[in-house]
């Protein structure tokens, strides 16, 4: 009785699901994936007898079958099993192994993971990324690394391999030729990362400033902005570090922008957005939070709606929004404060960024990218912008997000899926995710020092 009582509960909860993917969710057209199959082959599988846990892998499964990158599934349980006993990092193609609490490379001269039980880590993150949303290929890596490879036994069940008490890696040096295997004890629970460098604003040698933004909340950010920024006055330049920023408000934005932009600069247009249509959102559904105002607002300016008509005139989207089914285009201006304490920043900008860098940050980034004096140094960002929403499935405990907005950078291609580019591609060297060495921060103060000459 109980298990048909589950049956009925999660078949309830599977067309509430379904409905919510149909009618409300952004990206359901984005990239022509197809959801109907994989819906009725679970329905099959809920009929046959599932778990809640199960449930709640599949439909994570289904919605990781677009590039949603905001997309994820909550309220189920992983089975009980060892795990990774060492962090995983990626940069470019190369995988670095690190020890749980940062404070050495796990063997010195051999950083890079080659293999895992004796199976290359891309066939690892091949598995663990059909629960992963399809978005840019520097996400997917990172959420195969950071969200799921941890769990060591499960993915040993899925790719058929032994579970035992420990785990044999393979290791490479720089050149990748010379290999170590090398065998551990197996943890008990996955490891955290933590949000990478754990450095904090400062006032660097050569008199230049250094502002570390670790996440977008809007308190946080924009007081660590106020207090540093007075300070920077003088500063011969400035260093604006977000690796690892994973999002949160758009309000840290608006205030740098204020620093960075002239007096004489005009009103900087440069993503456009538009969300899903369904009676649950409100006409002004981008406006708080994201910023985002149609073209006939009675917000804008004249000097708005001639820059956000210069934007149109050169913005071709990647993907046409499905008809009848969107909001019209809307815009997000920044405009300089006219706040007196706030001074223009004329002199050298590096913003430090990786593959972390998401949501927020991605529109943080976006937004600076092409000003005058501002070079974006590292690897692309991670690429998500979707105003996400959350919702339980029916009386179960599955709760999914998933985003309400297409949104779009300037050049035509979405967020999700893409990510930022940098100015200038940069990789970490393994040491810095150690602390002992900060190769890109070095390239940032290097090319500061040059501009100055």
């Amino acid at each position: 009785a109980d298990s048909v009582a589950n049956s009925n509960e999660m078949l309830a909860a599977l067309d509430s699901f379904t409905i919510y993917l149909e009618q409300r969710w952004s990206y359901r057209f984005a990239n022509n994936a197809n959801y109907t199959e994989p819906i009725s082959t679970l329905r099959r599988k809920i009929k046959s007898g599932l778990s809640m846990d199960e449930f709640g892998v599949e439909i994570e499964k289904i919605i990781a079958l677009g590039i949603d990158g905001h997309s994820r599934v909550r309220g189920y349980n992983w089975p009980q099993g060892g795990c990774l006993p060492f962090l995983v990092e990626a940069e470019g193609d190369r995988f670095i192994a690190i020890r749980p609490d940062r404070k050495a490379l796990l063997v010195s001269d051999f950083p890079f993971l080659t293999k895992i039980d004796g199976k290359p880590i891309e066939e690892w993150c091949s598995y663990i990324s059909s629960r992963v949303p399809k978005g840019s290929p520097q996400w997917v890596k990172h959420r195969c690394l950071v969200r799921f490879l941890g769990r060591l036994d499960y993915w040993r069940e899925v790719m058929n391999l032994p579970k035992r008490d420990s785990v044999t890696i393979e290791i490479t040096n720089a050149s990748g030729e010379e290999f170590r295997v090398i065998k551990l004890r197996v943890a008990q629970a996955p490891l955290a990362f933590g949000v990478w460098p754990k450095s904090s604003s400062a006032m660097l040698s050569g008199n230049i400033g250094y502002l570390r933004l670790p996440n977008m909340q809007k308190t946080s950010s924009v007081n660590e902005i106020k207090l540093w920024m007075p300070r920077f006055r003088e500063a011969d330049g400035m260093i604006i570090d977000v690796r690892d920023n994973d999002g949160g408000d758009r309000d840290a934005l608006k205030l740098i922008y204020s620093y960075l932009a002239s007096t004489s600069d005009l009103p900087r247009v440069f993503t456009a957005a538009a969300y899903r249509l369904h009676s649950s959102r409100k006409k002004d559904h981008l406006a708080e939070g994201h910023f985002m105002f149609t073209e006939d607002s009675e917000k804008w300016t004249l000097e708005d709606r001639a820059a956000i008509n210069s934007f149109k005139m050169a913005f071709h989207p990647e993907w046409q929004l499905p008809k009848g089914q969107f909001s019209p285009w809307h815009y997000m201006v920044l405009h300089r404060n006219s706040d007196p304490e706030i001074y223009h920043f004329n002199k050298p900008v590096v913003i430090l960024m990786n593959s972390k860098c998401f949501s927020a940050t991605d529109i943080f980034l976006a937004g600076l990218k092409g000003m005058k004096n501002v070079i974006l140094v590292g690897s692309p960002s991670g690429g998500g912008s979707g105003g996400s929403e959350s919702f339980k499935l029916g009386s179960t405990p599955i709760q999914v997000t998933l985003s309400s907005i297409a949104s779009f950078q300037s050049h035509g291609k979405l967020f999700d899926g893409h990510g930022v580019d940098p100015d200038r591609l940069l990789y970490h060297v393994p040491e810095y995710f150690i602390g002992l060495r900060d190769n890109v921060l070095e390239e940032a103060l290097k090319m500061i020092a040059d501009a100055k000459k």
